[in-house]
């Protein structure tokens, strides 16, 4: 049994009042893991609260008590155990006051209810000032344009509607994996300046339609959508309704149907509209199409299906897990531990039921809060890159409401709150400790630092093979894949030219010859004419020779012959400096890293660390080292620049994608190959050097540097 608090100081200014529920007010059951609650309906308020039966006992009590005293009195004595405490029974009147549902047949004293609902406002202003990101402003009602037009959708939530909405999301995913390469590669100018309207019009959209897929779900089981307006996101007006009634809908399922119809909605926009970018042409439609798709799917699947935050997901988790306020509940748990765990007070009755919920509340506390924050810095870093004022200011709210006013409502619980009333001294001595020891070990204590760069593989004895001489692929004397020696016969080309050009060449030598022989008996005026003809001649044939010889492509290196596309090419006239195909040695394999010029500075060439870009679980090691210092301007591959999904900024001109933007230092080193790693010319990788340690403070203050150096040329 839990501990719980039955007496409370203020009771002697509630316990004489006789109050009893305004005639309307409706008490819906809910089960909850087997155990019943009471939602308590406001139908003119529109506010639904829950309370455990214990407490609906002593509401119904009411009904025939003299006071309240009485009430409480009557559920202690029917059930000692359960019974609501003095200050529970305070808290309920108080909720129960503020929403107007309370009714007194006397002049009673409710000042305890007075300060009770004085502190609640105080705290929900509190939490519309820490709430300015997600402001809602209501604007219409849209409860009867609801009802009028119910029974066009209301078919939408029967086992029917779900199968279509398979067969049409089946549809879409179809489509999407079959134009994967075309959809992925159009998202990389989803953000530029001329796609923005598309986007934001196509954000409107979807958010409407996924807001009236709540709206008419909870219509459709019956209860009223009071509520629709605009509601400032990060200062981003979006819609909203408000369909918080669907909380008194008795069974679950039904919650859970609200909770997933907006997502629905948006999945069902997206799919038809990838079908419709898919199969159109280019052009103002399809560009919607696009645009919708990626609103529509990414709004659903990374926001509302996210249960870490408070959008759908989350209200769709507390349903399926019965576990009404997960974050309340968890916030709780913790400010529990902690009074309970580190300053040694009694916190009352724990707010958890068994040893997995504790388990299960703390994890959701501290995943949650790691979540929103990440997402809170990943928000001012999008916002600052396209308004970097904007950004300032979001950067100095977020701080306030995230750093400044939960540290000073800390402060004020450790030097105001009475229940540290004798533990106060060890309290504060055991926050200044812990602030003095994590500030010690930030700013004082050296921790490992790396320095990370990317990179391609490359084989040791790697050579790519050209043609020397233009020429038709006339036969592919060794298929690709296999091994080669040095010299060996790779393909044949064929150049009808050459060969026409080599019977020209004999020709016109033995009509010089011919020439120099009747010269040499008339006059031999011409003799020396003929004779450097003829030396052209012979080095026109060496470099024909040459030429023809050329056409015999052969293994520059020993190692793997890899041409896989030259078969089907076979025929095709190919011009000198074009590339078949590489020989590849398998003996060894190095890689090359590219490292910025502002960070070469800091690199130690000593042994480092290599990861390959898919087999990341698997470790190995460079070692033989070797720096290239001159600035160089071609990326060893093109898999390194942005567009082959790097990070080094390439020349947006130049197509071959290897040209940065900026001059770089190439890091190369021999690869010490683990057991099962497999290793290919070209994977990319990550090599992380190590540098010497520095504290923590000092390792972000230089990343944080870095990173306004490269974002905002600051």
């Amino acid at each position: 049994m839990k501990q719980r608090t039955v007496f409370d100081e203020s009771w002697y200014r509630v316990s004489r009042s006789k109050v009893r529920l305004l005639p309307g007010v409706e008490m819906i059951r809910q089960m909850f893991r087997g155990e019943a609650w009471y939602v308590v309906c406001d139908k003119l308020g529109h506010r639904f609260f829950r309370i455990r039966p214990a407490a609906y006992r002593f509401i119904c009590y009411l009904e025939d008590a003299e006071n309240v005293q009485d009430a409480w009195d009557r559920a202690l004595e029917i059930d000692p155990v359960d019974s609501p405490g003095q200050g529970e029974v305070i808290q309920l009147l108080s909720q129960l006051y503020q929403s107007g549902l309370l009714r007194s047949d006397q002049n009673a004293d409710i000042s305890a209810l007075e300060e009770n609902k004085a502190r609640e406002n105080a705290q929900k202003r509190k939490q519309r000032i820490s709430s300015l990101l997600f402001l809602k402003i209501p604007l219409i009602n849209p409860d009867p344009f609801l009802r009028r037009t119910l029974s066009l959708f209301a078919w939408l939530f029967t086992p029917v509607g779900a199968i279509l909405w398979f067969i049409v999301f089946a549809w879409g995913l179809q489509a999407l994996i079959e134009n994967w390469g075309r959809f992925s590669d159009s998202s990389r100018s989803i953000l530029g300046w001329s796609n923005l309207p598309y986007l934001y019009a196509s954000l409107i959209i979807t958010k409407v339609l996924h807001e009236f897929g709540h709206a008419y779900a909870c219509r459709r089981y019956g209860r009223e959508v009071p509520e629709m307006g605009v509601m400032l996101l990060v200062f981003n007006p979006l819609p909203y309704v408000d369909a918080s009634s669907c909380y008194a809908f008795a069974r679950k399922y039904q919650r859970v149907i609200v909770g997933i119809a907006g997502m629905a909605v948006e999945l069902f926009i997206a799919a038809v509209a990838v079908k419709i970018w898919a199969d159109g042409a280019d052009g103002v439609a399809s560009r919607v199409a696009y645009n919708v798709a990626i609103t529509a799917s990414i709004g659903a699947l990374l926001f509302n299906l996210n249960p870490l935050l408070r959008f759908d997901g989350y209200h769709i988790l507390c349903d399926l897990l019965e576990t009404p306020n997960l974050q309340g509940r968890s916030q709780s748990l913790v400010a529990w531990w902690v009074n309970k765990k580190i300053f040694k007070i009694d916190p009352g009755p724990i707010p958890t039921k068994s040893r997995r919920e504790q388990i299960g509340f703390t994890l959701y506390f501290f995943t949650s809060w790691t979540y929103r924050f990440l997402l809170m810095i990943g928000i001012l870093i999008f916002v600052s890159k396209q308004f970097l004022i904007l950004g300032l200011l979001l950067a100095l709210l977020f701080g306030v409401v995230w750093g400044i006013l939960p540290f000073v409502k800390g402060l004020r619980y450790v030097f105001f709150s009475p229940k540290l009333m004798n533990r106060r001294t060890r309290a504060l001595g055991i926050v200044a400790l812990f602030l003095g020891v994590i500030l010690s070990f930030l700013a004082f204590v050296p921790m490992p630092y790396y320095f990370r760069a990317e990179g391609v593989v490359k084989s040791s004895a790697f050579q790519n093979v050209y043609t020397s001489s233009p020429g038709r692929i006339a036969e592919l004397v060794t298929p690709s894949g296999e091994e080669v020696e040095a010299g060996q016969i790779l393909l044949l080309l064929k150049n009808e030219e050459l060969e026409v050009e080599k019977d020209l060449i004999r020709i016109e030598r033995e009509r010089g010859d011919l020439l120099l022989r009747q010269d040499r008996n008339e006059q031999g005026t011409q003799l020396a004419g003929l004779r450097a003809f003829l030396t052209a001649l012979d080095a026109r044939e060496a470099a024909l020779k040459v030429q023809l010889e050329n056409l015999v492509v052969r293994a520059p290196v020993a190692g793997r012959w890899i041409a896989d596309d030259l078969h089907e090419v076979m025929g095709s006239v190919v011009p000198r400096g074009q590339s078949l195909g590489m020989v590849r040695g398998e003996d060894g394999y190095v890689f090359s890293a590219v490292v910025h010029q502002r960070d070469a500075g800091r690199l130690s060439l000593d042994d480092s660390e290599l990861k390959i870009r898919g087999q990341e679980g698997l470790d190995m090691s460079l070692t033989n080292l070797d720096a290239i210092p001159a600035g160089q301007e071609d990326l060893p591959s093109a898999a390194l620049g942005v567009a082959g999904g790097g990070s080094m900024g390439v020349a947006a001109e130049e197509g071959s994608g290897k040209k940065t933007t900026e001059p770089y230092f190439q890091v190369r080193g021999t690869i010490e190959e683990a057991k099962g790693v497999i290793l290919q010319h070209g994977q990319r990788g990550i090599a992380r050097f190590a540098l010497p340690k520095k504290p923590l403070l000092n390792q972000w203050r230089h990343s944080i540097r870095q990173f306004f150096q490269r974002e905002y040329q600051l």
